[in-house]
């Protein structure tokens, strides 16, 4: 009767782990969105720039870390200390607040279009100064150094708006309220 069972249980459990790898239709997220084998920052950067499906991924980029949740589970990944990332999106009638960025949800009304950035340190070193195509997302991000304090400055077609920030471990990835454009 032994000589049986073990057959019929081996079948079972090979019949079981065949149907849980059928039944896994989690796509490799990595390699949809270009992933594999950046680092963090060119992460954040790939990502940031893509329409994101939040069916299939998750993704913020907070002060020090890069959090990216798929089906598979949550992986973090470190940010040089020595950088900060940014994600700015002026708008001119509405915006949402946001202290730090979702690179999934987060929506800005200036999709696609062209703003001017100027961005000087408080030392006055000028830290950024050009033209920037805002995402899809009306978002678009800059790597600026951690633990200053600066004014960004954003001109677009003749309105502006100045404002200034820190990038500290407690400041926010992402700048939208204070960039309504007059």
């Amino acid at each position: 009767m032994k000589k049986i069972w073990i057959p019929v249980a081996l079948f079972v459990v090979g019949l079981i782990f065949l149907g849980m790898a059928l039944l896994d239709t989690t796509p490799d997220v990595y390699a949809i969105y270009g992933l594999e084998g950046l680092s963090t920052e060119a992460m954040v950067e790939t990502l940031d720039e893509q329409t994101l499906d939040g069916n299939i991924i998750g993704a913020a980029i907070l002060e020090t870390e890069l959090v990216i949740h798929t089906t598979s589970g949550t992986n973090t990944y470190p940010i040089d200390a020595d950088l900060f990332y940014l994600s700015i999106a002026p708008y001119i009638n509405s915006t949402h607040p946001c202290h730090n960025h979702n690179l999934v949800t987060c929506r800005g009304e200036l999709a696609n279009e062209t703003v001017s950035v100027y961005i000087e340190s408080a030392d006055g070193d000028v830290l950024f100064d050009d033209d920037l195509t805002l995402y899809d997302n009306g978002f678009k991000g800059i790597w600026l150094p951690s633990d200053i304090d600066a004014t960004i400055t954003i001109t677009y077609d003749d309105l502006s708006v100045s404002h200034d920030f820190g990038t500290y471990e407690d400041s926010g990835t992402c700048m939208t309220e204070p960039l309504k454009l007059s």
